[in-house]
């Protein structure tokens, strides 16, 4: 399935810059308008309007009620800020793009409108210091529950490749190795197969069904022989390949949801999760 509309999340994230150059490029690779949407949490909003919420000074360190229209004041100028970057970005890259404020939960509102788009898009660390290193929990929710495909980003703002595919006999490997396919000469690089399966020999005739899917579709591909207990290693094998960026298909039988989430988290550069698709 082409990839015509790309969804992204624009928030204060110190991914979302590097996010934003990572999404427009591919965009712009497949030729797919992208939609920005800055979420309102309306979690924050509720919080901050208790009367016994309060804030702590960045500078004196005092405790201060919280000023409710003084959070609406900040996450307008936000989303200004995100919205001037996004056009910023798409410029740059010549991508047809829009822009929404939505107000909500943020998990409910981004995998709503990925119900509307072949892609979500969205930085994999959070605000915290320990999400910035790891992965934050809203891209760890939408990652777990979305009925799509999930672009995951850090701080690496363009991919140069070589594209890593994992491939484990699923159909949403299929799928994966498709996009990987078609994406790779689009932006002038290779892809790679990690073949994934319970033995050598089984990995052996899984690149023989890779390589002839791979042909019949016209596109190239090198093939990684990989077994079960190769599966935690997968970030660090793909990088020892130069890859900086992977496809991943999501709730196999081969690769548990665990394995998937440690790529994303020990992976510093895109991670494109890939769910089955009609």
């Amino acid at each position: 399935m082409p990839v015509r509309r790309i969804v992204v999340a624009v928030d204060a994230s110190p991914t979302s810059v590097a996010a934003l150059e990572a999404t427009t490029q591919l965009a712009a690779a497949w030729g797919a308008e992208v939609l920005g949407i800055f979420v309102e949490d309306v979690n924050l909003l509720k919080a901050a309007s208790l009367p016994f919420a309060r804030e702590v000074g960045s500078h004196s360190g005092a405790f201060r009620p919280i000023d409710p229209d003084g959070v609406r004041r900040q996450l307008r100028s936000q989303a200004g800020r995100a919205r001037e970057t996004l056009i910023r970005a798409a410029t740059n890259h010549r991508v047809t793009v829009s822009f929404r404020v939505a107000r909500g939960r943020v998990n409910e509102e981004l995998l709503a409108a990925l119900a509307e788009a072949d892609l979500l898009s969205l930085g994999k660390g959070g605000r915290t210091i320990a999400a910035r290193l790891g992965l934050g929990s809203t891209a760890r929710a939408i990652a777990s529950s979305a009925n799509g495909h999930v672009l995951l980003l850090s701080h690496v703002s363009r991919v140069t490749g070589p594209i890593a595919v994992v491939h484990d006999g699923s159909p949403a490997a299929d799928q994966a190795l498709s996009l990987a396919g078609d994406l790779a000469p689009r932006i002038n690089t290779q892809a790679i197969a990690l073949c994934l399966a319970e033995t050598r020999a089984a990995s052996s005739e899984l690149a023989l069904r890779v390589n002839a899917t791979a042909d019949a579709a016209g596109f190239n591909i090198r093939c990684r022989h990989c077994t079960r207990r190769d599966a935690r290693d997968l970030a660090r094998l793909a990088r020892s390949f130069g890859a900086n960026m992977m496809v991943v298909p999501v709730r196999s039988s081969v690769l548990s949801d665990h394995v998937v989430e440690g790529i994303v988290r020990d992976f510093f550069g895109p991670v494109l999760l890939v769910a089955e698709r009609s």
